[in-house]
């Protein structure tokens, strides 16, 4: 018999269409506006829903506080003038390299519909998803489809994300956009990558998941935007806090995919438990320069942890780039444990170099101790090899990147622009589009399907670094504050259909 595919489009329960009047626009479905969530349903039927063809698509837009919308005559007349007393807010507001458009999406939940009981959540949605993807892509892979979907640009931010700030460009110079227009916001298409809908077809009838309700929590504004520079000349910059009061709309949303039409025979073999890739979050900080921290995550098959670290001041703040993942300032050592014995790995790993290190010339020009801030190539007094080979393991489950934008020039990048203490000049100082993809991981699955049970036992990490000790030899933006430190713990999980009851 052959297969039997349909597709589908669903409209949001609670669908808010996008209005205009003159250049200002009302509705629409955003975080700021009073529709943070939005919801679809799709329906309980004999049929299997395809997992891997269901996207979220829709249209971006972005208004001024006035509730006017981004004029695309402004943007192509001043697209090139990124830096100096020309920046305005249409070419230095940005959106993250890491993700895209995915970063409007905080929360994902599903329940399903025959009890409303939760199955599956997915929280900071953003952060983990924008990570997987700078780990399968290099900067070349993010100016091709499909992730110009995305609105994603990677490594190449600097270049491309601020232009999707604007409506597309067919209207005339001088002209207004009118949002109704089909062609006004930039079209995106993006996959929703939970544990439930990343695993086999999922069985919509009634005694199986009985249809599902999905539950997308936007993010705020200030998670999504950021400025290009963390510091500008007020003086010949006016409009130098541009994203205060700046927000996206999403119009035109749709649900699709595709249903499958399952036989009597597939109906019949249909599994009653399908086994699931979830991830808990949890939240701790760091703030000292020996820092131990101890999670119980009560879960049975924990396939491994992934640590990323933000500064304090990172959080809320379009002054820096909320998905810039670096070390800790001052990364020298950590040391992972299960119940206080060193595991995965038996050792304590160091960084050498680091950036307490220092080098000296013993004569000529140029003698004595040079710091890492007076290196041309600050990447190089990064010795931290190994532990990036184990964070990538920790993320990718036991492999190794095959594509990626963790590269070195990126680190060198990254680091270049956290010692630019310049002072706020015409210019800029401190490029935001060009954040770092790294942080701390083990690996419990060893690339064979290893776990290891972590009810009521701890894991523990103590990372000694420079955080908040003021070193002189630390950038001055980062080394006196606290770090954020957001885990991200990786395991198995069963769904039984039966009683809809999750067993992790």
């Amino acid at each position: 018999m052959p297969i039997i595919k349909k597709h589908f489009s669903l409209s949001p329960l609670n669908d808010n269409p996008v209005v205009m009047s003159g250049n200002n626009i009302t509705g629409g479905m955003s975080h700021k506006d009073g529709f943070p969530t939005i919801k679809f349903s799709v329906p309980q039927q004999e049929a299997l829903l395809e997992t891997q063809t269901l996207h979220l698509v829709g249209q971006f837009l972005v208004k001024e506080s006035d509730g006017s919308i981004f004029d695309d005559a402004v943007v192509q007349n001043n697209d090139n003038l990124m830096n100096g007393v020309a920046m305005t807010k249409r070419t230095a507001l940005n959106i993250p390299n890491w993700g895209g458009i995915k970063n409007v999406i905080d929360k994902v939940v599903i329940q399903s519909k025959k009890s409303l009981v939760e199955v599956s959540s997915a929280i900071n949605y953003s952060q983990f998803e924008g990570l997987v993807e700078a780990y399968h892509y290099n900067k070349d892979d993010y100016l091709h489809t499909p992730l110009s979907r995305s609105l994603a640009s990677g490594a190449n931010a600097d270049l491309v994300n601020r232009k999707v700030l604007s409506s597309v460009n067919h209207v005339a110079v001088g002209s207004i956009p009118n949002a109704q227009d089909r062609m006004v916001g930039q079209h995106f298409s993006i996959k929703i990558n939970t544990d439930l809908l990343n695993t086999l077809p999922l069985h919509l009838g009634q005694d199986k998941l009985g249809g599902c309700l999905i539950t997308i929590h936007l993010a705020p504004d200030s998670a999504v935007f950021h400025c290009r520079h963390r510091s500008r000349d007020v003086a010949q910059q006016p409009n130098c806090n541009f994203a205060q009061g700046v927000n996206y709309v999403l119009k035109n949303l749709k649900l699709e995919g595709r249903y499958v039409i399952p036989t009597a025979q597939e109906n019949s073999a249909y599994p009653s438990q399908v086994s699931l890739n979830s991830r808990l979050n949890l939240i701790n900080d760091v703030q000292s320069s020996i820092n131990s921290s101890a999670y119980t995550p009560q879960l049975q098959f924990v396939k491994s942890m992934v640590n990323l670290y933000l500064d304090n001041d990172q959080t809320n703040n379009t002054d820096k780039n909320a998905n810039n993942f670096r070390h800790p300032v001052g990364h020298k050592a950590n040391q992972q444990a299960k119940n206080g014995l060193r595991f995965p790995f038996d050792y304590k790993t160091i960084l050498q170099p680091n950036f307490e290190s220092s080098y000296t010339r013993s004569g000529g020009i140029g003698a004595g101790d040079i710091t890492p801030s007076a290196l041309s190539v600050k990447g190089s007094h990064v010795g931290d090899v190994e532990v990036r080979k184990q964070f990538e393991r920790a993320l990718l489950g036991g492999i190794e990147a095959y594509h990626s934008s963790a590269t070195i020039d990126l680190l060198n990048d990254s680091i270049t622009e956290d010692y630019d203490t310049t002072g706020a000049t015409a210019d800029g100082v401190g490029n935001n589009c060009k954040p770092n993809c790294q942080g701390i991981g083990a690996d419990f699955s060893f690339g064979m399907g290893g776990i290891q049970n972590l009810v009521n036992q701890d894991y523990n990490l103590t990372i000694e670094s420079g955080v908040n000790t003021g070193s002189a030899l630390l950038p001055p933006s980062r080394n006196n504050q606290p770090l954020l430190q957001q885990t991200f713990v990786r395991h198995q999980s069963q769904l039984n259909f039966s009683n809809l009851v999750k067993v992790i």
